[in-house]
């Protein structure tokens, strides 16, 4: 997956993952690296592994639901 890829799926901008790298690596799942290049990519697999380690809240609200 490329960097617009992984943006699109967390609903940042590739900026933000991009600062999210650099700053608190932990905000992003982790990357793949490709020896001899800085190209961004990502793994689906690690993607969606990262994304299921984090509880879903109870709390959360339906988009569209009926109030």
């Amino acid at each position: 997956m490329t960097l617009d890829d992984i943006a699109h799926v967390l609903g940042r901008s590739a900026g933000t993952i991009k600062r999210d790298l650099r700053r608190n690596p932990d905000a992003v799942p982790p990357r793949l690296q490709l020896p001899g290049t800085k190209l961004l990519r990502w793994r689906q697999q690690d993607v969606q592994t990262w994304l299921d380690s984090f509880p879903v809240s109870a709390n959360r609200c339906d988009v569209g639901a009926a109030k």
